[in-house]
């Protein structure tokens, strides 16, 4: 059987219903789950099904930039998923979904993390690759359908693979994602040049906290996680000021308390990278304990030095994760 056709008689299984459905990614919406929600809800749409894409929180600067820059519009913010119906993109763990999502039915999972702790006991429909972007497999899904894309829709999945690959550079891009951002590239009529002075002036944005408290700045791009009964939440920031590095670190440091007790997390870690290397920011007796277990000695009351970068994904999390199941 041809795989478009498995595909689609994949998708007609699902309990569609009438209602609407909703494309959502996780909270703290990054660049590419919401450039993913995007893009898969209009898949979902040409091939006739009644899906809107969603947003999970408010959008970052670096999407808000990219979505002025490449012409698209960010989706509103469901507040409350409860009783919809969901297809999950960019995530798969309860925890860093939208609010209410434990009590919706999940119909689909498009993600390129690990397999989470997602339960549906109804049909549903998974699509997990190891690749840099979630665009990327959408990409993909096209492909499957035979499906055009649109020079809008091509703006917007080269947006969500600059913004998750760094561009090509991130050590989680392969060469699926490498293909992909050429294709995507030849028809827009992008050359490499132009390519790397759009994502430079995304990175910008990325790392522009104008206008932000601190507690917005730390849960900017911040994914909560449970790991052996362990509730944490990680954050992941960009900080290039050498000179005002310390200031700033200890600016996340004064948050780590009150987000804490309003996540109700049992510890809260945040990785803040500088440069070419990174620190670690923990805060509880317990995050103490599992950080330095991992990176050594602190620094100062609340950070490890790293001498390199570290990424969340690759680096921190199987980290972590070793370290809560030992």
């Amino acid at each position: 059987m041809h795989k478009s056709l498995c595909y689609r008689e994949a998708l007609k299984a699902l309990d569609w219903g009438t209602e609407t459905v909703y494309t959502i990614g996780h909270k703290a919406p990054d660049t590419d789950t919401v450039t993913a929600a995007i893009a898969y809800a209009d898949l979902m749409q040409k091939l006739g099904y009644p899906v809107e894409a969603r947003i999970a929180g408010k959008a970052n600067n670096e999407t808000k930039y990219a979505a002025a820059l490449f012409d698209f519009q960010i989706p509103s913010i469901l507040e409350d998923a409860s009783e919809q119906k969901l297809i999950l993109v960019d995530h798969s763990e309860i925890c860093q979904a939208v609010s209410g999502a434990q009590n919706a039915r999940i119909l689909q999972i498009i993600d390129h993390h690990g397999l989470g702790d997602v339960m549906e006991s109804k049909r549903i429909f998974a699509k997990i690759f190891p690749v840099g972007s979630t665009c990327t497999i959408i990409f993909s899904c096209f492909k499957e359908f035979d499906v055009e894309i649109s020079k809008s829709v091509a703006r917007v999945l080269l947006a969500g693979i600059l913004s998750d690959t760094k561009n090509l550079k991130k050590k989680t891009t392969t060469e699926m994602d490498r293909v992909v951002y050429k294709v995507l590239a030849e028809q827009l009529n992008l050359s490499d040049e132009s390519l790397e002075l759009i994502y430079s002036e995304m990175e910008k944005a990325a790392k522009n906290f104008d206008g932000m408290t601190d507690e917005e700045i730390f849960n900017s791009d911040a994914k909560d996680y449970v790991i052996n009964g362990h509730k944490f939440r990680l954050g992941s920031l960009s900080f290039d000021d050498k000179k005002s590095i310390e200031s700033f670190l200890h600016r996340m440091l004064g948050v780590m308390p009150k987000i804490l007790k309003d996540s109700a997390n049992e510890m809260i870690f945040c990785n803040v990278s500088c440069h070419k290397h990174s620190y670690i920011l923990y805060f509880t007796d317990l995050a103490k304990k599992i950080a330095e277990s991992v990176y050594g000695a602190s620094k100062d009351a609340g950070i490890i030095y790293v001498d390199h970068r570290l990424n969340r994904k690759v680096d921190i999390i199987p980290a972590l994760t070793q370290a809560l199941l030992s």
